[in-house]
Formats: structure tokens, C-alpha cells, sequence
């Protein structure tokens, strides 16, 4: 038996240590090569090609062994150029940081993105164009595309990107591409190195008046108040019972007495609930003639829509500082209620604003509120639109009935006929026009 020598398995070791670095760096090589796009010839990459092709055809056929040489040297000229966009292309790593992925219309939409090149010393250093995608919702108010240098031993390249909102809706940023030409500007690639994002862009507010601010305030104190009215203070801590509560909170003695369950409330009682209808019915707001509004009377009624969403996210700001729990109820495209909202954050009510969109197939507000009655009509309802007739006041109110209390916040003021039979079921009014317009008729009244 022949002994092996320990220097000799040592150099397997090494060996095969080299083995295992260099199939890794070859895997990782060619994973760059498979996202990088193979480099295009610009126009003068395609004229050096045509010439030195030019040159390589006519010099074997005159036998003219400059030609052929000349020609063979823009050749590999391209080849060169090739070989060094990939190197600079294909190790190139970016990233986007944005503090938010929710923006509101006024508001600037911030992101910066990091580039880095290959930390290889003696990897080439280039000079190239990063540019960021933006979705037509934004307004760029700094430049979107920049030059930037990168190689070894430069910091990483930084683009910052400022972007206003214009729209709401959901916009998509990105993608980040970078532009990579050869040192002799033959041939260019272009390729992205950020995935484009989603970024929510929700409906701007616009500040209430005090009698407006009133008329919620007043129905929320309204809600309240019903929670223990004419009992004990062992009843100030009940409430209705919800699906999902534990049976040890039932408070038999007062369930017996009011003929439904009610539970204990463990904590400080919890302010009402709050529903917020948005009318989506496209004749709500084509309604709305130019004694009304002459500057949101377009013919499709978009721009009157638009106010009415500004106004429901108005609404639900005042009213979440109130309520323990906003939601935000409209009618879908399948015609089934929608719902957003339902853990009770006013910011999920805000993003669904940014998908509402009016139509012409809608569902009145009534059948929606029908739909939902039972599941959210706790406490408060608000219902948004542009115009409403005394046949839809009726059915709001009947929709909403129970221990459910309304109020109709309105682009215009709406009939007296349509005021009386909301004030006689208790319902308040709030009218929020566009600043700086004066609405045409039945200007009298406000806010109730």
C-alpha cells in the first residue's frame, strides 16, 4: 500500500477549491449575461460594420491583402465594443427607496435610486444614462434621467426623483433603465435594473366649514349618546352584540331586558361606527346643470365625480377622528357591494377612493345601503353624490333604517322638497362645493 503525501492532499484541496470558486463564478457570469440584453449597433456601429464587411468582400475578391485586413480590424473593433458594454452592463445592481408607497394628489412623490457597478479592480469605468419610468398620474419636478459615472473605486450612482401627483388611481413607477454605449460608440444597451412598483395616488380633501364640521359632529355625538340612554351606568358599558364576541362578555341581566344579547365592554366604550356611500352612478352627477355648477357640467360628469371623491375623502377624515372604525361601501362593476376598509383604518378607506370610478350601470345608493344593512350600518352613514331627488332621500332613509343615523354630503344644495324629508327623519345635510365656485341655485341653507 502506498502512503499519500500530505502535500499532496493539500493541492486536491486547493484544487478543487478553485473548481468549486470558478463554477460559481461562471454561474453568476452567465445569470448576468441571461438578464443582459445583447448590445445594438448604433448608426455608426452599423456603418463601421458595412464598411468593414465592404472591406473583407472586396479584398478577397481583388486579392488585396490590406483590404481584407482593414476590414477585419473594424470587425473586431465591434467585437471589442461588445465585450466591453457587456462588462459594464452586465454587473450592474440598482435599487429604489421611496419613503411611501401611498401619495396624496398636491403631494410630491419622492425615490432615490442607488447604482452600483462591479467591485472588480480592473473592471472598466463607464459613463452612462439611468432613467426612471413615470406613470401619467405624475408631474416630474426634477429630472427623471441622469448621466452617471460608476468603476472601481467610484461611490455608488445616485438619480433622485421628485414627482407630483396630479391624479388619483394606482400608477406604476418604473421601470429604472440604464443606457450602456462602448468607448467608441458603436454599439448601446439598454436595460432595466429596477421592476417598476405600484404606487396608490389618493384623492386630495379639502378643508370643511365649521357648520359642516357641526353636522358630523352632531351625528356622531347623536350615536353615542343611543348607546345607554335612560339605563343605569352598568349600561353605559354594553353594547350590541356582534358575531365573534366572546359569549362570557353577554350581559344576560340587560339582554333579558332589552330583548337582544348585549356584551360588556371591557374598555372605554368605543365611539360608533361610521359607513360612507359613495354614489358611482354616472346620472348622479350629469345631472348637474349650469345653474348648478357651470364649471363641473361636463357632458360625461368625470369632473363633478372627481369633486364628489375629494369630498368623501374630506368627509372621512373628519369623521375618522371620531369613530373607532371607518368604511367605505360603493357599488361594483359586478354589481355587488364593495367594501374597503373593514379593519377600520381611515387609510384604507383612502386607497379605496383611488379605485372608485363612475358609471353609467350603477346601482343607486339605496340598493347598496339595502345590501350591507346588518354588517356595517352601526352606527353612522354618509352618503356622497352630486344630485339627489326626493324619490332616492326616501329610499336612503329607508335603507338605512334601524339605529343607523345619515347625513348627505352634496356637491350642490339640494331641493327644499329634498332637505324636508331628510331633516324629518333626522338626517343632516352637508354641502361642500368646489372653492372658488359659486353654485347657481338653491344657494340658501349650507350645512345643517
Amino acid at each position: 500500500m502506498v502512503a499519500r503525501r500530505p502535500g499532496a492532499g493539500r493541492l486536491v484541496l486547493r484544487a478543487g477549491a478553485a473548481r468549486s470558486d470558478g463554477a460559481r463564478v461562471l454561474r453568476r457570469g452567465l445569470g448576468m449575461l441571461r438578464r443582459t440584453p445583447f448590445p445594438r449597433p448604433t448608426a455608426r456601429g452599423w456603418t463601421v460594420l458595412a464598411v468593414g464587411l465592404g472591406l473583407v468582400g472586396g479584398g478577397l475578391v481583388a486579392a488585396t491583402s490590406v483590404a481584407v485586413s482593414a476590414g477585419l480590424l473594424l470587425v473586431v473593433l465591434l467585437v471589442l465594443g461588445v465585450v466591453s458594454a457587456l462588462a459594464v452592463a452586465a454587473p450592474l445592481r440598482a435599487d429604489r427607496s421611496a419613503p411611501r408607497a401611498v401619495v396624496q394628489v398636491g403631494e410630491v412623490y419622492r425615490e432615490r435610486v442607488t447604482l452600483r457597478g462591479s467591485g472588480v479592480r480592473f473592471a472598466p469605468r463607464s459613463t452612462l444614462l439611468v432613467r426612471e419610468q413615470l406613470d401619467d398620474r405624475f408631474v416630474s419636478t426634477a429630472d427623471v434621467a441622469s448621466f452617471v459615472e460608476i468603476g472601481p473605486g467610484r461611490p455608488p450612482a445616485v438619480l433622485d426623483v421628485e414627482a407630483l401627483a396630479i391624479q388619483r388611481g394606482r400608477a406604476l413607477v418604473g421601470p429604472v433603465t440604464i443606457r450602456v454605449e462602448d468607448p467608441f460608440g458603436l454599439l448601446r444597451i439598454d436595460r432595466p435594473v429596477v421592476a417598476a412598483e405600484e404606487v396608490v395616488v389618493v384623492p386630495a380633501t379639502t378643508p370643511l366649514t365649521a357648520l359642516d364640521v357641526g353636522a358630523l359632529a352632531g351625528a356622531v355625538s347623536a350615536d353615542e349618546g343611543r348607546v345607554g340612554q335612560g339605563g343605569s351606568a352598568d349600561d353605559s358599558e354594553l353594547r350590541p352584540y356582534r358575531p365573534g364576541d366572546p359569549i362570557r362578555r353577554v350581559h344576560w341581566g340587560q339582554s333579558a331586558r332589552r330583548g337582544t344579547l348585549h356584551v360588556r365592554q371591557t374598555t372605554q366604550a368605543q365611539p360608533p361606527e361610521a359607513v360612507i356611500a359613495v354614489d358611482v352612478r354616472r346620472e348622479a352627477y350629469q345631472q348637474l346643470g349650469r345653474d348648478d355648477l357651470a364649471e363641473l357640467a361636463d357632458l360625461g360628469g368625470d369632473q363633478a365625480f372627481e369633486h364628489a371623491v375629494v369630498v368623501a375623502a374630506s368627509v372621512a377624515r373628519a369623521i375618522a377622528a371620531r369613530t373607532s372604525r371607518v368604511v367605505l361601501v360603493t357599488d361594483d362593476d359586478d354589481h355587488a357591494t364593495r367594501h374597503t376598509g373593514d379593519v377600520g383604518g381611515l387609510s384604507d378607506v383612502l386607497v379605496g377612493l383611488a379605485d372608485v370610478r363612475v358609471r353609467s350601470d350603477a346601482r343607486p345608493v339605496g340598493d347598496v345601503l339595502e345590501a350591507v344593512r346588518g354588517r356595517d350600518l352601526n352606527g353612522m352613514t354618509v352618503v356622497v353624490t352630486g344630485h339627489c331627488t326626493a324619490e332616492q332621500a326616501t329610499a336612503l332613509v329607508t335603507a338605512s333604517g334601524g339605529p343607523s343615523r345619515g347625513v348627505l354630503a352634496t356637491i350642490v344644495p339640494p331641493e327644499p322638497e329634498v332637505r324636508g324629508i331628510l331633516d324629518r327623519s333626522g338626517w343632516r345635510t352637508v354641502v361642500v362645493p368646489v372653492p372658488g365656485v359659486r353654485a347657481g341655485r338653491a344657494t340658501s341653507g349650507g350645512s345643517r
